[in-house]
């Protein structure tokens, strides 16, 4: 007797002897039914042919899957797990169909301000923001997320991609000027 089983990506055969046999669907070129004068096969090609190049299961010695009362619903079994586990990791007309919409230009609005002797917060102009860049044009030290920002240093945030944006941005220009612009 023999079990044939989908276990992580891959055929799995065992054999009356406990010999067990795993054949990644990856590898595999195709699924057919053999009914010939030797019996019934599922024969399962394989695309490298490094390995053997077919491999023959006998369909009257499988005595794991009940729900394969045909040669034909055996070989789709087979053919759908390796469908699944190929294709199944693979996106979907829908999904990049999604992907393109969420890729399609935006309309998009630059600001600038110009905090000196202040602190705040970018999310008081906008609640959501896509990119942010600050630059220490005074003489001080200042801060920006809690960390020191020394004249002359710019520093650039971007969180545009596919349409992912800031809600909050820290900065505190006491005793220097920054230049703060921002997209949204």
């Amino acid at each position: 007797m023999i079990q044939v089983t989908n276990t992580n990506n891959q055929l799995v055969v065992t054999r009356a002897n406990n010999l067990v046999e795993y054949y990644a669907f990856e590898d595999m070129k195709s699924v057919t039914p053999y009914d010939g004068p030797s019996g019934q096969f599922i024969v399962i090609n394989f695309i490298n042919e490094n390995r053997n190049s077919s491999l023959r299961l006998p369909y009257a010695e499988i005595s794991n899957q009940p729900s394969w009362t045909t040669l034909a619903i055996a070989v789709a079994a087979i053919s759908a797990w390796m469908d699944t586990s190929i294709g199944g990791g693979l996106a979907t007309e829908t999904t990049l169909q999604q992907v393109e919409n969420n890729t399609t230009g935006v309309l998009r609005t630059p600001n600038m301000i110009r905090p000196s002797n202040s602190s705040g917060n970018v999310n008081t102009i906008i609640a959501q923001f896509y990119s942010v860049s600050v630059a220490n044009v005074g003489t001080a030290d200042g801060t920006v997320l809690g960390a020191t920002i020394k004249p002359g240093e710019v520093l650039n945030f971007s969180a545009d991609a596919l349409n992912n944006y800031f809600d909050d941005f820290a900065y505190n220009a006491t005793g220097t000027e920054f230049i703060i612009i921002f997209v949204s």
